[in-house]
C-alpha cells in the first residue's frame, strides 16, 4: 500500500529550500541533505520523521543512505545526495529496495539528488557539466526496472561559475565559485520517465 502518491510527492518537492541551496557556497552536502530533511518533515509534521545515519540494508556496516524518510516511525523513502559517484549511490538505493530486513519492507521510493560537483575549463571558458548524464540516467532506468512496485527520483542541481563571487569566495578554493543555477526533477516508475520538470531555477 502506498503511502503517498507519485504525483504529490513529486510536486511537494518545489516546496523545499532551494533558495537556501542557492545561497550555500562550496560543499553544500550537509545543506542539502538539510533542505531534504526539512522538505520532508514539513510535508507533514505530525507523521513524518527523518533517521539521520540510517540504518544498513544489510548485515553490519553493509551499507547506508544518507537520510531515511519515516511515516508513524515506519521507513518508507531512502535519499542519497552525491555529487562525485551518483552511479554507485544508485546501487546503495538498489541494495535498499532489494533488503531482506524485516524493517525494510515497506520501503516505498527512493530519492537521489545529484549536484554540479567540479568546474572544467579555464578562464571564461570555465563552466559545470549537467549534473544529470546519460550514465545516471540509464543507471536509474535500470534501478527502477528491477523494482517496479517502487518510485525512483532523481534530483539534478545544476551550477554556473558566478561571475561576482566576492574576495573571500574568489581566493579561497575553486569549488566556492559555483552558485546554483536550476534544480531539475524525473520521477521514474517501472524503468520509464512518468514526469520530468525543472522545480527551481535561481532569478
Amino acid at each position: 500500500m502506498r503511502k503517498i502518491d507519485d504525483s504529490t510527492l513529486f510536486e511537494s518537492l518545489r516546496t523545499a529550500n532551494w533558495r537556501l541551496a542557492a545561497r550555500t557556497f562550496g560543499s553544500s552536502h550537509a545543506t542539502l541533505i538539510g533542505v531534504l530533511a526539512d522538505w520532508w518533515f514539513r510535508l507533514d509534521p505530525a507523521s513524518h520523521s527523518i533517521l539521520d545515519g540510517a540504518p544498513s540494508y544489510g548485515k553490519g556496516n553493509a551499507g547506508w543512505c544518507d537520510l531515511m524518510l519515516c511515516t508513524n516511525t515506519l521507513p518508507v523513502g531512502v535519499v542519497e545526495v552525491e555529487g562525485s559517484k551518483p552511479v554507485v549511490k544508485l546501487e546503495t538505493i538498489k541494495a535498499y529496495f532489494s533488503s531482506s530486513h524485516p524493517s525494510l519492507s515497506g520501503l516505498d521510493f527512493g530519492l537521489l539528488l545529484v549536484y554540479a560537483y567540479y568546474a572544467k575549463g579555464r578562464g571564461k571558458a570555465k563552466q559545470y557539466p549537467p549534473a544529470e548524464t546519460p550514465e545516471i540516467l540509464a543507471q536509474a532506468r535500470k534501478v527502477s526496472a528491477t523494482h517496479p512496485s517502487k518510485t525512483l527520483l532523481l534530483l539534478a542541481l545544476d551550477k554556473i561559475v558566478d561571475p561576482n563571487p566576492g574576495i573571500l569566495r574568489a581566493t579561497r578554493a575553486a569549488y566556492y565559485l559555483g552558485s546554483l543555477a536550476r534544480v531539475g526533477a524525473v520521477l521514474l516508475v517501472g524503468g520509464e520517465e512518468v514526469r520530468r520538470e525543472t522545480l527551481f531555477e535561481a532569478s
